[in-house]
């Protein structure tokens, strides 16, 4: 894995920041994760560090992560908060956050964490980053919103392009309609080899005008936002496998390895959801 130093460029625009090398297979392995929501009571920290120990099992090469890492503070989520501020929130993702010797590459969501970057400019990718490092953890800003990684083979030199979004909008009644339109939305020139997506709590995997695209599920209970709005939480993450062609740099084939962890309990109906304390938690397991 090979990192640029200097300003992280513009998605789309500038080129990639970051590569990752293929291994002599032609084969790429690497955990795709995202919206963990530290700070957040539905915080799912057990989900999260079976993730990384998983990836881990699998050699996978990295991790990238699609944004809101933490959930950022707003009038309407003050009170489902274990930590308020900037400050607080990087600190607890770094404290609690599961040590690993893979690198982990992580997008800036224009949500949650981005609320920050709205209100007040700051690059609170960059920030979260400096709290990271200093706690021991390998984890790499990608910028905001979306990010491109080169995926260069090892045999040829021959390479693609892996896009790390964040983006917007609420989650549709079918699971592939916002991944179908934003990759409708791409012109020929601009689309990646392979998406992934954070956002919309969705864990599901599939191709759209040759682009191989993965929702990166989440790390977070259901809100009460999410209860009121009728919208699921897919709790997993995907560890995934690529083949790539050594001729061409295409990617000719994604295996995602789709990890759900559903709940194996009932949590007590007047605990689950709470604006006044803390709030009981479902087990959960694959």
């Amino acid at each position: 894995m090979e990192k640029q130093a200097g300003t992280p460029p513009a998605s789309w625009l500038s080129g990639p920041r970051v590569t990752l090398t293929s291994r002599k297979d032609n084969t790429f392995t690497f955990g795709a994760f995202g919206d963990l929501h530290a700070g957040s009571k539905y915080c799912r920290w057990d989900v999260r560090e079976d993730l990384v120990r998983r990836a881990e099992k699998r050699r996978a090469q990295a991790i990238f992560d699609g944004g809101n890492w933490i959930d950022g503070d707003a009038r309407f989520n003050k009170h489902d908060l274990v930590a308020s501020g900037l400050a607080p929130q990087c600190k607890l993702l770094a404290k609690k956050h599961p040590k690993t010797r893979i690198p982990i590459f992580a997008v800036t969501g224009d949500d949650h964490e981005g609320w920050y970057a709205q209100r007040e400019g700051i690059d609170v990718g960059a920030y979260a980053a400096g709290i990271m490092q200093d706690a021991g953890h390998d984890w790499t800003d990608l910028g905001y919103m979306e990010a491109h990684i080169r995926l260069v083979n090892a045999n040829s030199g021959k390479a693609s392009i892996l896009a790390v979004v964040h983006p917007g909008g609420g989650s549709a009644y079918a699971h592939s309609y916002r991944p179908q339109k934003i990759i409708e939305s791409l012109e020929g020139g601009e689309k990646p080899a392979v998406l992934l997506l954070g956002h919309y709590h969705k864990l599901e995997a599939g191709n759209c005008r040759n682009v191989w695209y993965l929702q990166t599920g989440c790390q977070q209970d259901q809100t009460p936002f999410m209860r009121k709005k009728s919208i699921e939480a897919h709790v997993g993450g995907a560890i995934v496998t690529l083949e790539q062609d050594p001729k061409t740099g295409a990617i000719i084939g994604m295996l995602p390895e789709l990890l759900r962890y559903f709940g194996r309990s009932y949590a007590s109906v007047s605990g689950r959801w709470s604006h006044h304390g803390a709030v009981s938690q479902p087990v959960r397991s694959l």
